[in-house]
C-alpha cells in the first residue's frame, strides 16, 4: 500500500464529507466476473452500448483487470440517500447523481491535497459528463480525463469487495445506497 497514514487521512475525509463508510483495500485482490457485466446487457440504466464508459465500449474484462491491478491503493465508500419507497425512480436517480458529485469532490480533494494525478475513480451508473456521449457519433471521448465509469462496467464484484472489507450494502425500502471507489 502507498502510505497507511495517507489512506487513513483520505478515509477520514471521505467520512467527514458525508459517506456512510469508507475502507481501504488492495486492488490486486478484487474479483472480476463476466456475470457482473451480464447485468449491463439487461440495460436497466439505458446506457448499454451508448457510452464510452459502459460496456461494450469500455473494453473487455481482462484488459480492464490489467488496468486496475496496476494500482497499489484502493478505497471503497458508500453514500446513502433517503427515497420515497422502493419504486421512487426519481429519488434513485437523484441519489446516484449526488453520489457521483460526491465522488468528484473526493477526487478533487485527493488531487489537491496529495498531488496524486494517476487516479481511477469509479462511480454509480454511466458517465454523465457530456449531455450526449461522443460514442453515439462514432467519435473519441471528449473528456477522457474527467470521464468516470462504474465498478460494474469493469466487471468488479462489489459484493465480494464489501464482504472482504467487512462492510454491508446498506439499503431499505426508504433509502438507496451507492458504492464508489477510488484507485491510485
Amino acid at each position: 500500500m502507498y502510505n497507511e497514514g495517507i489512506n487513513q487521512d483520505i478515509i477520514a475525509h471521505i467520512i467527514s464529507f458525508g459517506a456512510a463508510y469508507a475502507e481501504e483495500f488492495e486492488p490486486s485482490k478484487l474479483k472480476f466476473s463476466d456475470e457482473i457485466r451480464e447485468y449491463c446487457k439487461e440495460n436497466l440504466c439505458c446506457s448499454y452500448d451508448t457510452n464510452w464508459m459502459c460496456p461494450p465500449a469500455i473494453g473487455n474484462i481482462q484488459e480492464l483487470k490489467k488496468e486496475v491491478i496496476k494500482f497499489e491503493n484502493g478505497i471503497v465508500f458508500q453514500t446513502v440517500e433517503i427515497i420515497n419507497g422502493k419504486y421512487d425512480k426519481k429519488g434513485m436517480i437523484k441519489g446516484r447523481d449526488l453520489h457521483n458529485d460526491f465522488l468528484k469532490k473526493v477526487v478533487g480533494f485527493i488531487k489537491e491535497k496529495y498531488k496524486l494525478q494517476h487516479i481511477l475513480p469509479m462511480g454509480a451508473g454511466p458517465c454523465k459528463i457530456c449531455t450526449k456521449c461522443a460514442y453515439l457519433d462514432g467519435k473519441k471521448c471528449r473528456h477522457p480525463e474527467k470521464a468516470v465509469s462504474s465498478a460494474e462496467a469493469y466487471g468488479i464484484d462489489l459484493g465480494q469487495l464489501l464482504d472482504s472489507c467487512d462492510l454491508k450494502y446498506n439499503y431499505s425500502n426508504n433509502s438507496i445506497a451507492y458504492v464508489g471507489m477510488i484507485l491510485w
